[in-house]
């Protein structure tokens, strides 16, 4: 499995995109989380990386929760799949129900104007294909076995298991720090996990605490701007970094 890491920042950063990534699945190409601006992030990422991010090949996208700097960029992301392309196809938008439920909210009032199609009202459905993932329950999304878990966040917050046959992710999403959630990740090769330092995140001297085991396979993101992190196996993520794990 490889990922390419396409924003490491919370949502205060000056420097970096919102934490994000884009896994090469079996099937196509996808999303964990949607900050703003997408376009140029995917940019600078494949740039960096030396691969192609094309957000018209993005067919499916994993929504953490609806903090913006998580989900600002769904607006460019389905204009531009709609309007940018001569053969408009949607996003499949992979998230908990009650974020699903509440998403529109967001979008709507940008989003839910007059079409060059109909000229009547757009809805969600005209931009995504909405696709609510329930704990307990595996979704397959482009090849890969998804799982979910909701995190302790101040909002509706999951995170994820991404697994592809020879290798796993983990996915903290944004999280208190919770030690059922971590044992929960810990059945995955790499785990990227939050290391916030404000409200409602998971701080390094907690996640110090963890068994040498579970922190040699912890990478780290959405640190805030300038975050000094001491020696030792949980090493910082950078934007356009490529992990690969697996076979």
């Amino acid at each position: 499995m490889r990922i390419i890491v396409t924003g490491i920042g919370d949502a205060f950063s000056a420097y970096s995109y919102g934490s994000s990534a884009i896994v090469e699945a079996p099937e196509g190409l996808v999303a964990i989380d949607c900050p703003g601006p997408p376009l140029a992030m995917y940019r600078t990422a494949s740039e960096r990386a030396g691969l192609s991010i094309d957000v018209h090949h993005v067919n499916d996208i994993l929504l953490t929760h609806l903090h913006g700097d998580h989900c600002n960029g769904l607006e460019t992301v389905g204009f531009a799949r709609r309007y940018l392309t001569d053969h408009p196809v949607r996003p499949r938008l992979h998230a908990l129900p009650e974020v699903l439920d509440r998403v529109w909210e967001r979008l709507g009032p940008a989003m839910d104007g007059a079409t060059k199609d109909n000229g009547g009202i757009s809805t969600l459905e005209d931009y995504f294909e909405p696709c609510p993932m329930m704990p307990g329950t595996d979704s397959e999304v482009a090849g890969l076995s998804v799982s979910c878990r909701r995190s302790r966040h101040s909002v509706p917050t999951a995170g994820l298991l991404l697994r592809d046959g020879s290798a796993c992710l983990g996915w903290s999403g944004d999280s208190e720090f919770e030690l059922e959630h971590i044992q929960w990740l810990s059945q995955a090769d790499c785990i990227v996990h939050e290391c916030g330092g404000h409200f409602k995140h998971t701080r390094w001297a907690e996640l110090d605490t963890l068994p040498e085991q579970i922190k040699a396979k912890i990478r780290l993101i959405h640190l805030p701007d300038g975050a000094e992190v001491p020696d030792g196996p949980m090493r910082p993520l950078e934007q356009g970094e490529v992990l690969s794990i697996g076979s």
